[in-house]
């Protein structure tokens, strides 16, 4: 209840800032409120290229996007341990022609922008297999007061980027929108898998950081984030049985979510690779042979590179009571289920594998995603 109360408060000094603001002359400033940044960054590159200078990025404390020659006349750190950036960046959303978000953002509950202002949301995942927004199972555990302002955000949004119709049928769900709420341009980042160029000079990058990768089959370990385990994620596979099975010609890549805290000494062996934080996910994907996951929305893109893909939800009863799924969960996912690690090695020595099943499942999941979609959302800015 008291963390409810200092929400509350902290939402609505903001909401006498932003309504101040909106008194001040309006600007034809785009703005994005980043949570992740890699959609954004693809985006703001696009209006570089076409001369819009009038681009302002607000990143809060959680962007490890830098935005470096992104073509952004203003970055923002849009953290209210900054108080003055804090309320700058308040002020570009006041008086911003466009705002752009990529993840749930609190904030929007209190700004009630002008019926001129458009409000897109560029979320920060390609699909979905657990559930979120007004379809989260926890929302049962929230106070009323809670779940009226996170209803609000979402009402807020006009427009909502999606990759795919289905989707578009999830958004609808989970953030109560209709039909014609939808821009379907595609996923602004995965037009990184569509530039060859591109691909090749990350591959050298990679390649240069971890020289041990190389000529290896590369097995990336990327599990979502569970709510409880921010501060250290307690994973009970034997990362170092696993290596040593899979043997030298293997090399196992661990890269947990950018939400939680890393301990870089907790996987030690010739075999394995802790990742971190040094390069994205989307780097490693092109040097990746095998994904293997759980939860995450790693496997939609990935599925664009047409490789194998292996799903080892320990923790599956759990998190289906806590999370809930779309869909069934062994239907949704696009390569076989493991519940062991010996599964998991079997599975990758014999070669498990309907690339055939990941073929369809990228065309059903990224159909608007064509190597043009950053392209295609900018048309729209700017119409």
């Amino acid at each position: 209840m008291r963390k409810e109360w200092i929400i509350t408060l902290f939402l609505i000094v903001n909401k006498i800032f932003f309504n101040t603001f909106k008194l001040s002359k309006k600007t034809n400033n785009i703005v994005f409120l980043c949570d992740f940044g890699d959609n954004a960054e693809y985006v703001t590159k696009e209006l570089g290229r076409r001369g819009y200078q009038d681009v302002v990025v607000l990143k809060t404390g959680k962007c490890k996007t830098s935005f470096k020659d992104a073509g952004v006349g203003e970055i923002v750190s849009f953290k209210p341990t900054k108080p003055f950036e804090y309320l700058r960046g308040l002020k570009r959303l006041a008086t911003a022609r466009t705002v752009l978000i990529d993840n749930y953002a609190a904030i929007l509950s209190v700004c009630h922008f002008n019926d001129e202002v458009e409000v897109i949301q560029l979320w920060h995942a390609a699909g979905a297999v657990k559930k979120f927004g007004m379809a989260d199972p926890s929302l049962t555990y929230r106070t009323p007061r809670a779940i009226k302002r996170i209803a609000k955000v979402y009402e807020e949004m006009d427009k909502i980027v999606v990759g795919s119709p289905f989707m578009a049928q999830i958004f609808a769900r989970a953030f109560q929108k209709e039909s014609n709420a939808f821009l379907h341009t595609g996923i602004p980042r995965t037009d990184f898998f569509f530039d060859e160029k591109a691909k090749n000079e990350t591959m050298d990058k990679v390649y240069d950081t971890y020289p041990e990768l190389r000529g290896k089959k590369v097995v990336l370990y990327a599990p979502t984030f569970r709510d409880n385990e921010l501060s250290q994620q307690q994973i009970p596979l034997d990362f170092v049985k696993i290596a040593s099975q899979l043997g030298d010609d293997y090399r196992l890549v661990i890269k947990l979510h950018p939400a939680v805290v890393h301990d870089l000494n907790a996987f030690r062996h010739p075999y394995i690779i802790n990742v971190a934080n040094k390069l994205s996910v989307n780097d490693l994907l092109l040097v990746t042979d095998y994904l293997v996951s759980d939860y995450s929305s790693i496997p939609y893109e990935f599925a664009l590179l047409g490789k194998p893909q292996i799903f080892y939800p320990y923790d599956l009863e759990q998190y289906q009571m806590s999370r809930g799924f779309w869909d069934s969960y062994d239907q949704v996912v696009p390569g076989p289920v493991v519940d062991s690690d010996e599964e998991l090695v079997h599975t990758l020595m014999h070669m498990d594998f309907d690339l055939p099943q990941v073929e369809q499942f990228a065309a059903k999941w990224n159909c608007y995603s064509d190597g043009h979609t950053a392209q295609k959302l900018v048309d729209y800015l700017l119409k």
